[in-house]
């Protein structure tokens, strides 16, 4: 099985494609070489011809056709297998002198091939000759032995033979051990996403430290995969506090209910309807806010962002909230810079502030003081929230964000707990950081933004804003 898979492997096939690609470019160079070599060779043969075509030239006019076959004879009996080769014929085709046999008498340059010298053998030898007629009508050939330029022929086709054959070994080879290679490392992550899927959503693929694209994607698949299980046992334990926490309420409409069965007069069965209308305002705003921290979370609004005026947003908070401390007996103070831009939107962003503000205010006695006040660092803009009120123990201020989680102190005052969590979740979305402090009394809420805009309040491009969202 596992050779079948090796072969329908994409690795393997593109090592496939790139050794024939190569293989291809291997056949042209060879047929390159194999050309220059044989021009270079044969140029070298015919140099050798000529020059000794000259020389019996010479021969020719100094003494005619007698003193021509006597040095031809000479040649040949000095060196009976030498690398040169002759032939003189006279007009009529009588072999004169010479070890060629007898040929059409053709001038110009051309190949031979010739028995060799012993009879008995039927080796043929190739040569390269040179054909002219003599003055009389005498045909000379010069013939020179083509033997190196055999072998270099058969040395080159070796050559390209054994090459193509240990380039299509290791092309085989090496696909089969990348594809080996990649095979198992895919593997291991079916193997690891099955066992996911079995249930064990712990599980995570691991990663080899190669620092290559395998671990990159592994990298993200187990990011992805921690966010699943966060967002997993986020609702999981959303389930159980609602659960817990919708049971009072639960309990107290079933009551008021019951109340109203017993109700002997029209003011007790009106007293216990408002009461269970109250009731059920409360468990809507309970399920209204956890799907808005849902939503958020989910990370759509992303999609809408732009450039929010951070400035125009907090001095809208202000003219809202500032009458709403009268009422209550408490002041309220702004200080506010202009020119304040961040990215996000601007209908979140006013949530986050308003929910901060009015927490404070809830949790503040009369004669409170709320303040609202921003300033702006060279890589972030500081919106700070503070109250005077009992503020919040410092080994509570991370549990505070948590859904449904209220301190002691507020847990006989109106409300759901998930006022922060919804904070949080905005915060999150927008890559706000909250930093919580003692106010020295209450709590000072710290909001740092990313700043942005036409300003270049922190220098950011439109690069950086991008990757913001």
């Amino acid at each position: 099985m596992l050779p079948a898979r090796l072969l329908r492997t994409s690795s393997f096939r593109l090592t496939l494609a790139y050794a024939g690609l190569f293989g291809a470019s291997v056949l042209i160079l060879f047929g390159v070489i194999y050309w220059a070599t044989d021009m270079y060779i044969t140029r070298s043969l015919d140099a050798a011809i000529d020059s000794d075509f000259v020389e019996l030239g010479n021969t020719v006019n100094a003494g005619g056709r007698a003193l021509l076959a006597r040095q031809i004879h000479e040649r040949l009996r000095q060196m009976p297998r030498g690398a040169m080769h002759y032939l003189l014929e006279d007009q009529d085709g009588n072999v004169i002198a010479g070890d060629l046999p007898r040929f059409a008498k053709s001038t110009g340059r051309y190949d031979l091939n010739v028995h060799e010298a012993d009879s008995r053998s039927r080796h043929q030898r190739g040569i390269r000759a040179r054909g002219a007629a003599l003055s009389g009508g005498d045909y000379l050939m010069v013939g020179i032995d083509a033997h190196p330029r055999d072998e270099m022929h058969e040395l080159i086709l070796r050559a390209f033979g054994w090459g193509s054959g240990i380039t299509l070994v290791l092309a085989f080879g090496g696909g089969a051990l990348l594809s080996s290679s990649l095979l198992r490392r895919v593997e291991t992550i079916s193997r690891a996403a099955r066992e996911i899927m079995s249930g064990d959503f712990a599980q995570r693929i691991p990663v080899r430290e190669a620092d290559d694209e395998f671990d990159h994607l592994v990298t993200s698949l187990n990011a992805m995969l921690d966010r699943i299980q966060s967002s997993m046992e986020s609702v999981r334990q959303v389930s159980d506090d609602i659960a817990h926490d919708l049971r009072t309420p639960l309990t107290r409409l079933r009551q008021r209910l019951e109340q109203g069965q017993r109700a002997r007069s029209p003011e007790e069965w009106h007293s216990a309807a408002a009461g269970c209308i109250a009731e059920m305002d409360a468990i809507l705003e309970t399920f209204g806010a956890l799907l808005r921290i849902a939503q958020i979370e989910s990370g759509a609004a992303v999609r809408h962002f732009g450039e929010v005026d951070l400035s125009d947003v907090l001095r809208t908070m202000a003219e809202v909230y500032e009458p709403m401390a009268d009422e209550k007996g408490q002041s309220f103070t702004a200080q506010i810079s202009c020119g304040l831009t961040v990215w996000g939107d601007r209908e979140l962003v006013g949530q986050m502030l308003a929910n901060i503000i009015e927490n404070a205010m809830k949790h503040s006695p009369p004669g409170a003081r709320i303040g609202l006040e921003t300033t702006v660092c060279p890589t972030e803009i500081n919106v700070a929230v503070t109250d005077s009120g009992p503020g919040i123990p410092a080994d509570e201020h991370r549990n505070v964000f948590s859904r449904f989680y209220r301190l002691e102190s507020s847990r006989s005052t109106p409300g759901s707990g998930l006022g922060l969590s919804l904070v949080e979740a905005i915060a999150r979305l927008h890559r706000v950081r909250i930093d919580l402090a003692d106010n020295d009394p209450g709590l000072h809420l710290n909001l740092r933004f990313a700043p942005v805009g036409a300003a270049e309040i922190a220098g950011c491009t439109l690069a950086d804003r991008a990757q913001g969202t």
